[in-house]
């Protein structure tokens, strides 16, 4: 008997609307936004290093007649630490949104895998059970021949051990749809229908760009480089800043001060400089420009990194489409397998165990095949996120080339 196909088809699962869910939902992905919120607000405390400061205190002595009050406001007007400062803001804000980018792609990648896992399990139990099948009719089969006269009771026996173990394969490939279904709830915050992670009998295509555009929006656009990039503006910001704390600086002040129950007003509005000496601010210095070359050594292995990224998961995307046709030819040549060696054994050519073998290859190819395809989509899924493709719409090009009927 040759055994049937992949699982029934039913309707394919939607994952980008669980993308979305899941952005919603995710622990590791909320904690993401509020560490992206906490980066905001220091954002926001960095462009306010030019706000007037004010200070006001009041206290009264043992021996005062009355109360002492003062007041100062000032505006720093000249001050260019202040300023470097300010400007590292916009570098902090760009790392923020692309750390935030980040974590969506790692979302997204959990998500695609967790709905793999499913994959795999609903087909390896599809064809499981078509195994089983198929080892029952061998076991009927084996039992005619011994009735017969002319099969062995090790034939039967031999059989029988093998479905005993597809019996016991199908329990363990139950519990781990269970634990896959959970692992995709607690990331999309829905329990899914298993029915909706079947193959398709033909996937979808993929247009595949050369490495060389890939690499270069990789470099371009690619969110770890970006990110590389944006802590080599923050760190080289980070020396300025100290180099900058050795100038002087000029504020306006206002200051007014009351003393006592004569009530004498003193007030003050002026300009105020400053010349700060700060000899333990030279290792600082050192220490800074020490972290500007560990930032861009980081981007250049980044770079190298990405660009190595790109070539392996384009090379693994342009065989993959191979691979499965090739797989799909071993399929064929399985099944054809399973039926002549059942004939064979009919005609007393083959043995029992000839048949048991073709029934296990089968099985394997297919399981082959699931592994195959879905490792596919996770590669596409990869190298878009790779070249900067929005995790949505990288989510939505590997959802429709797994489950899109064609």
């Amino acid at each position: 008997m040759v055994l049937c196909g992949f699982a029934l088809p039913s309707a394919a699962r939607n994952l980008l609307q669980d993308f979305d869910a899941a952005q919603r939902f995710d622990p590791t992905y909320q904690g993401a936004k509020a560490e992206f919120e906490v980066g905001l607000r220091n954002v926001k405390q960095a462009k306010s290093v030019f706000f007037p400061e004010a200070t006001f205190s009041t206290m009264r002595l043992a021996t005062d007649n009355g109360s002492r009050t003062s007041l100062s406001v000032t505006q720093p007007i000249v001050d260019i630490e202040r300023l470097m400062t300010y400007n590292q803001a916009a570098p902090r804000l760009l790392l923020a949104e692309v750390g935030l980018l980040s974590k969506r792609q790692d979302l997204a990648v959990r998500l695609v895998k967790a709905a793999n896992v499913i994959t795999q399990a609903m087909e390896n139990i599809a064809l499981n059970k078509s195994k089983m099948a198929a080892l029952n009719e061998q076991a009927e089969r084996a039992r005619r021949l011994l009735s017969g006269g002319l099969g062995t009771i090790t034939d039967l026996r031999d059989i029988e051990v093998k479905a005993s173990q597809a019996k016991a394969q199908q329990l363990a490939l139950d519990t781990q749809l269970l634990i896959a279904l959970k692992q995709y709830q607690a990331i999309a915050g829905v329990l899914p229908g298993a029915a909706e992670f079947v193959l398709p009998a033909v996937h979808g295509t993929y247009p595949i760009q050369s490495m060389q555009d890939y690499a270069n929006t990789a470099l371009r656009s690619g969110p770890s480089v970006l990110a590389a990039r944006y802590n080599v503006e923050i760190a080289e910001y980070e020396v300025k800043k100290i180099k900058a704390s050795f100038l002087p600086t000029m504020s306006g002040v206002y200051s007014y001060s009351k003393s006592g129950a004569t009530a004498n007003d003193n007030k003050y509005v002026g300009i105020g400089f400053s010349v700060p000496i700060k000899a333990g601010t030279v290792y600082g210095l050192d220490a800074a420009q020490a972290g500007v070359v560990r930032a861009q050594e980081s981007q250049r292995e980044t770079e190298a990194k990405v660009s190595l990224d790109v070539d392996r998961l384009q090379a693994l995307v342009s065989s993959g489409e191979e691979a499965l046709r090739i797989q799909k030819d071993a399929i064929a040549a399985a099944e054809l397998s399973v039926e002549a060696n059942t004939k064979s054994y009919q005609g007393g050519v083959r043995s029992a165990v000839d048949v048991l073998n073709a029934i296990q290859t089968v099985f394997q190819v297919k399981s082959d095949y699931v592994q195959l395809a879905t490792t596919q989509a996770e590669n596409i899924l990869s190298l878009m996120l790779l070249a900067a493709t929005d995790p949505a719409d990288a989510v939505s090009q590997a959802n429709s080339y797994l489950f899109d009927k064609k």
